[in-house]
């Protein structure tokens, strides 16, 4: 074991099965990239479930072959048996058409194809911005349901301030 300063000694039972630096993992359905998983340090768990991704993680979505939505989070954890990702915070959400959005956590559950956003969550979009204690996203039925405190703020053309 390597002698690190203010290091977490860990017993054998927590070393991980894996360990890559600069590491990136590709997910594919039927050969095509349905996103891409990025950072500085991959940990796999020893029963090979979850891979732990550290040091500026960033998850990139596609859809149809172009990328859609890039994530960001101090912590990407991807459970490789149900595709479950859970995106510890800050979150923060850029996508293609320049959209932003911000939480405090993210968790994508596959089986129901919904993503839910947590803990001070602030969408904006040009001029728009819509704030929320949790906003739940169904892939599937294109739906987006905000709830806990709900703020939208829109500007209105020829209305003045």
């Amino acid at each position: 074991m390597l002698n690190r300063p203010n290091a977490v000694e860990q017993t054998p039972a927590q070393f991980p099965a894996i360990s890559l630096y600069q590491a990136s993992i590709f997910l594919r359905h039927h050969g095509q990239k349905q996103a891409e998983l990025h950072s500085e340090r991959v940990e796999v768990s020893r029963d090979l479930r979850y891979a732990t991704f550290t040091g500026n993680p960033t998850a990139v979505v596609f859809e149809a072959g172009r990328e859609v939505l890039r994530i960001r989070g101090s912590r990407i954890v991807l459970d490789r048996q149900t595709n479950d990702v859970t995106v510890h915070g800050p979150v923060e959400v850029i996508t293609a058409q320049g959209g932003r959005l911000s939480a405090g956590t993210a968790q994508w559950s596959n089986v129901a194809q919904q993503i839910v956003f947590q803990q001070a969550v602030m969408m904006a979009l040009g001029d728009q911005e819509l704030t929320a204690e949790q906003l739940t996203i169904d892939v599937g039925n294109q739906v987006l349901d905000l709830s806990g405190g709900v703020d939208i703020a829109f500007h209105m053309e020829g209305a003045k301030p």
